[in-house]
């Protein structure tokens, strides 16, 4: 069903509509079908086109016949709705596929200390744009002139028992993954809301975890700085 691509991490390169349609209707299965079990098996961002569809999660993007469907230079940016301090910019963001990763998985372990009986629920489900090709040219595999756009957006419920109190957590996350025109890859992940939002204590483990693994700090954590991973300023671009 789905096409090995010879580039193993599916890079930025022009593909044919067929292909497109393929990468993002990848995708947005993928999303649908895992985003429920993240607390269990973690961010699956890849599917083994020789199994389908057995899913596989990102420790196997190395083998040539996984299909990754996040762009390597996936770009995840979140606004606050209260401005942080300085040096904070107004919009938080990071690029790039490991850091990606690495932020789905500091979120993930920090949830399963602080929470138990961690679920995700899908709220709401829904594909925007343009069909994106001419159903001829789609046909054909070939590339057409016609402007390809498609974004998906995904709203979550998010439950969970707090291990120190008993208490129930409770969250709304929408987000809308946006995707290449080129490559048909996630090239933008925005998270658009989460309620209740997150304390800045929140942003400050998270920068400092993704410091420490990436080498963006000091010698040690009192030299870590606010800023070091790269952060996404909207009002300046």
């Amino acid at each position: 069903m789905f096409t090995p691509n010879k580039g193993g991490f599916g890079g930025s390169e022009d593909v044919s509509d067929r292909e497109w349609q393929i990468r993002t209707g990848r995708a947005i299965y993928i999303l649908q079908k895992t985003l429920p079990d993240f607390f269990d098996v973690g961010l699956v961002s890849s599917i083994d086109p020789t199994q389908t569809p057995a899913l596989v999660d990102s420790r196997e993007l190395c083998s040539p016949e996984v299909e990754n469907i996040y762009s390597p230079k996936v770009r995840l940016t979140y606004t606050p709705p209260v401005a942080l301090p300085s040096p904070f910019p107004r919009t938080l963001g990071l690029e790039g596929l490991p850091l990606y990763l690495a932020s789905s998985v500091f979120i993930r372990h920090t949830m399963r200390t602080l929470y138990s009986d961690l679920r995700v629920e899908l709220r709401r489900v829904t594909v925007l744009g343009s069909q994106s090709s001419h159903p001829e040219s789609a046909a054909a595999g070939t590339h057409s002139n016609h402007q390809r756009e498609k974004s998906l957006f995904i709203g979550l419920d998010v439950y969970g028992t707090t291990r120190v109190s008993g208490g129930v957590g409770q969250w709304q996350i929408d987000s809308t993954y946006s995707f290449s025109p080129l490559s048909g890859l996630i090239q933008t992940h925005t998270i658009n809301s989460i309620h209740p939002a997150p304390h800045q204590a929140a942003y400050d483990a998270l920068r400092a975890s993704l410091s420490n693994v990436f080498g963006f700090g000091g010698p040690g954590p009192g030299d870590i700085r606010p800023g070091e991973v790269q952060a996404v300023d909207s009002d300046k671009e």
